[in-house]
């Protein structure tokens, strides 16, 4: 069986296990997050041996050209070495220039480029692996473009078992210093020749960050087809960025955006009580199926399952974008 080297420390790998599995399952303490190779969270370099081209896919070309791999997705043939890269080689310092509260379990986050850092290019709907201050990562999804706000915004659901979640919730505090790796993820707006296909967006929860992004990326980029923003939550205190968005839409004569919740919305005429995946299959313009782009944001239930209902309308898969985040306990290092 092949063997893995770790700080001059050599483990065993079972058959057909990757890197990262293995230094675990030997008690070593790697940072990672998703295990499906989508956050990057797991970046190591290869001090000896090939990273495989799975292991390489997805990062950016000076990363695979340094030996950096993701050690979620290597599963090596023969012995190799590793080591953990240093922040300072392959992510971006960042500080957290505010944190503000969207709703009652909502919080927006934005950050800056540290002193002396220059940032990362990037786009509206792609994700970040933020690293704090005590080794903890986890990916969110850039909610705006950077280069038109000079800061990253972020939307993070306050889920108790998160360990990143908490920190933010309980601890950070402006002016914090974080890093950042990435971007990363295809869950963007592009520009065409025509512009004028339709583009229908559907996310739950914090879901809509990415969303948010892409929707005001088409608009600043004078987008000329119909585009339908739908974003749904169990309870309508689940929703943030009603009043935003329906301005946007009254502002915008192709633009359209709903916002649903399984629970009465009582007296909020802003909101209505329906089904996101219904509404969403709804929006879908039978005539113009073979050239509508589709982004779905959200609980990876949700997620999967409305792509295969899109997918089965006749929306082409190539036309289905999504960044699948896995949930999974976020580990420090």
């Amino acid at each position: 069986m092949p063997q893995v080297t770790l700080d001059a420390t050599s483990y065993t790998l079972a058959n057909n296990e990757t890197v990262l599995d293995g230094l675990l399952r030997h008690g070593q303490h790697v940072p990672h997050a998703c295990k499906a190779g989508a956050c990057q969270a797991c970046l190591v370099k290869a001090v000896s041996g090939v990273p495989s081209d799975k292991a390489r896919r997805g990062l950016k070309p000076g990363l695979q050209a340094g030996g950096y791999a993701l050690a979620c997705q290597w599963v090596p043939d023969s012995d190799v070495e590793v080591k953990l890269p240093g922040l300072d080689e392959a992510a971006s310092a960042l500080t957290i220039a505010s944190l503000d509260m969207l709703g009652p379990s909502i919080m927006r986050v934005r950050l800056t480029p540290a002193s002396g850092s220059i940032m990362f290019q990037s786009r509206p709907g792609q994700y970040l692996n933020l690293i704090n201050p005590a080794g903890v990562s986890r990916s969110y999804s850039i909610a705006n473009d950077f280069d038109t706000d000079a800061y990253v915004e972020l939307h993070v659901a306050n889920t108790p078992q998160g360990l990143f979640t908490q920190w933010l919730f309980n601890s950070a505090r402006p002016g914090d210093l974080v890093h950042a790796r990435g971007p990363a993820g295809d869950c963007f707006y592009v520009k065409d020749d025509t512009q004028d296909y339709p583009i229908v967006l559907a996310g739950t929860g914090t879901g809509l960050a990415p969303l948010h992004g892409i929707v005001h990326d088409a608009l600043r980029q004078r987008h000329g087809g119909p585009m339908t923003l739908l974003h749904g939550g169990s309870v309508p205190e689940r929703l943030y960025y009603v009043d935003e968005l329906h301005a946007l839409a009254e502002s915008n004569a192709g633009f359209h955006y709903q916002a649903l919740t399984l629970a009465s919305p009582g007296n909020d005429s802003r909101i209505r009580q329906g089904d996101l995946a219904e509404a969403t299959l709804a929006s879908l313009d039978p005539a113009r199926l073979a050239d509508t782009r589709v982004f779905l944001c959200g609980a990876p239930e949700f997620v999967q399952a409305l792509r295969k209902k899109i997918f089965l309308k006749g929306v082409k898969s190539a036309h289905i974008f999504c960044d699948a985040f896995v949930s999974r306990p976020v580990a420090a290092t």
